[in-house]
């Protein structure tokens, strides 16, 4: 884990905004548009200014997005086609804030790394969401909390989760692949895989496995009654004929 000086080994490769590889995809999706157009001059902007921000693809900014690696200290990874919405702010204090490919967060959210916070591929996270790997230290009563310093945790939401409007996930916390967090939920604890959780704190109230399995089970039953019924259909329809 990164903790101080970020270890000048070991660098992650940077993408290159003009290659044929982008230009193709720019063709192949007709990405031309003023929307797209006014995207590529922010990525560029943060190319410029932010030269510790590491670009691992096409990356599709908001209006007033925040991207933060602190020099010498923080690492901020992003993967291809990642998308962040308007005033969101993704800062890496200090460690590796990781986000996966084709992840997308809404509007007004805040991820603070001073750790290591991982954010896996093709995750969903809603607006008005917070995410952090510290706490303030509030054991000395003789100290204001500001002068106390910070507790650190890693933080890992999983590939294919979902976090809904205003969620928060706190330092410590793992968030399983294809997990659920519900609206306002406050997750102070590990967020088993497949499953949904709502609450302060949150805690499951649902699986999202036994659901999907019922549903099979659902259709498979309605496609035999579909094909008992076709075929009750024929029957019927060959005596009529005899």
């Amino acid at each position: 884990m990164l903790n101080r000086k970020v270890a000048s080994s070991g660098r992650e490769p940077a993408f290159r905004l003009l290659t044929p590889t982008s230009l193709r995809w720019v063709i192949r999706h007709r990405a031309w548009t003023p929307y797209y157009l006014v995207r590529y001059l922010r990525l560029l902007r943060v190319r410029i200014s932010q030269p510790s921000v590491v670009l691992q693809g096409m990356v599709f900014l908001g209006r007033r997005v925040e991207l933060e690696a602190r020099p010498g200290y923080g690492r901020l990874i992003l993967g291809a086609f990642v998308h962040i919405g308007d005033d969101t702010a993704l800062r890496a204090h200090e460690g590796t804030l990781r986000v996966g490919d084709k992840a997308v967060f809404g509007r007004h959210t805040i991820v603070n790394s001073y750790l290591d916070v991982e954010i896996g591929p093709g995750a969903l996270i809603a607006d008005y969401v917070y995410i952090g790997d510290f706490d303030h230290r509030t054991d000395d009563l003789g100290m204001p909390i500001k002068d106390q310093g910070i507790i650190k945790g890693p933080v890992r939401i999983g590939a294919g989760c979902w976090l809904g409007i205003k969620a928060t996930v706190l330092r410590g916390c793992c968030v399983g692949d294809g997990a659920v967090v519900g609206a306002n939920s406050v997750v102070t604890r590990h967020v088993p895989p497949y499953t949904v959780v709502a609450g302060a704190p949150a805690r499951v109230i649902a699986d999202r496995q036994a659901a999907s399995a019922q549903a099979r089970q659902t259709r498979a039953a309605l496609a035999d009654i579909e094909v008992k019924t076709a075929r009750a259909a024929r029957a019927h329809a060959s005596d009529g004929a005899d």
